[in-house]
């Protein structure tokens, strides 16, 4: 305003018109309330300029002078320092304004931010840790995104690298134990036989040398179960066992294993029924296979089951689905060991001193998956144990009645 009132007076001086600057000053004065005042001399000494408006009286403390010389005129703007604080405080609070919506709005964008790279440095630490998780479950050769530059990014590589690696191990030693169990089954037959051709002619042995025949022969019939049991876990475990299904009724394979081991029962003074419909539908099962599985958890419940005990077989099959229940009075199972008898070499509490190598249930579980069905145990109601096996039955036809 000091400014553009020094060029009027200029302008004034040089059309010698001093009206001009009256007049700008009057209307300054009026449209500006910043300005308190103004004064003008054009020879005659400073005198106030009237405005169209009343002002009201300021208090000299409230007063700020600008004084502009000419030449010829020369005034004087008496800015009000009230409304000159008050513009002060309005573009204070403006600019206050300002920076807090700039403030919020960039709060709400780093939050945006911050929620979007959590989220995806998120969804990849969880891929690694679901790949962690299949690694920690054997299941090697499973890998994650490893794309990027970040420290995240060279964990997934070295983890994928590392999952690799232990695929490969794993590989090498299925192929080394398929290799060996293989190796090891045609020597344990001639060990068997010859056993079983000196046990013809015990007559003409001593006892004692008969004994060391007949322990000969059972630890070579045991050595060599205990092989073919590895042999088969290991075809399962390559994908090289194959399903060979055949119609047969599930109903009829389970009253047959539990039929074969009754000699066995009897002999230990323990109970075995079977609680079984007399017919069944036809199902698209492997019965070899079918039959090792619940041979397998009858044999089991049998051994474990003290003299006097009772051990109930049950199977169904109803709605696509065939189930077999072996339930014994026997020990049962200590808590959280149900998961750990599944393992391959695993065996419970119960175990010890009734021999065994860990691996028939294993084996059985396989058999199941095999057949894309479940194997599972729990405590029986009773007390003991109550192991089951369910498949996919698909029934192909009603069979002829027993």
């Amino acid at each position: 305003m000091s400014q553009a009132a020094a060029a009027m007076l200029r302008e004034a001086e040089l059309a010698s018109d001093p009206l001009m600057a009256v007049d700008y000053l009057s209307g300054l004065c009026t449209s500006r309330p910043e300005l308190a005042s103004c004064e003008l001399d054009i020879g005659r000494g400073l005198h106030p300029v009237k405005t169209r408006r009343r002002a009201a009286p300021v208090p000299a403390a409230g007063i700020i002078k600008k004084d502009i010389k000419g030449r010829l005129f020369s005034a004087r703007l008496n800015f009000s320092a009230e409304a000159l604080e008050r513009e002060r405080t309005s573009a204070m609070a403006g600019i206050y304004r300002n920076l807090a919506a700039a403030f919020a709005a960039a709060m709400g964008a780093a939050v945006i931010i911050a929620l979007i790279l959590a989220r995806s440095l998120t969804r990849r630490l969880k891929r690694l840790a679901a790949e962690a998780a299949a690694v920690g479950e054997g299941r090697f050769g499973a890998k994650t995104d490893a794309g990027g530059s970040d420290e995240v990014s060279e964990l997934a590589a070295s983890l994928n690298a590392m999952s690799d690696r232990l695929l490969e191990l794993e590989t090498m030693k299925k192929n080394f134990t398929a290799s060996v169990t293989h190796e090891l089954r045609s020597p344990l037959g001639v060990i068997e036989t010859y056993a079983a051709m000196l046990l013809k002619e015990k007559d003409s042995f001593r006892p004692e040398d008969a004994e060391i025949f007949r322990r000969i022969k059972e630890n070579a019939v045991r050595l060599a179960n205990f092989v073919t049991a590895m042999l088969d876990l290991a075809k399962i475990e390559r994908g090289k066992m194959e399903l060979r299904p055949t119609r047969e009724d599930p109903l009829a394979l389970t009253r047959d294993a539990a039929d074969f081991l009754r000699p066995k029962a009897a002999e230990k003074q323990v109970s075995l029924s079977v609680e079984t419909g007399e017919t069944g539908a036809l199902a698209e099962v492997d019965r070899e296979l079918l039959t090792h599985a619940l041979t397998n958890l009858i044999s089991n419940a049998v051994k474990f089951t003290p003299q006097g005990g009772k051990v109930t077989v049950r199977a169904s099959f109803a709605g696509g689905k065939y189930r077999a229940e072996v339930e014994d009075t026997g020990p049962g199972l200590d808590p959280g060991e149900a998961e750990k008898l599944f393992l391959p070499f695993s065996q419970g509490s119960a175990a010890p001193g009734h021999g065994g190598t860990g691996l028939g249930l294993a084996l059985a579980k396989s058999i199941a998956e095999l057949h894309k069905g479940a194997l599972g145990c729990g405590p029986a109601p009773g007390g003991g144990a109550l192991f089951w096996l369910e498949i996919p039955a698909k029934a192909a036809e009603q069979a002829p009645a027993a």
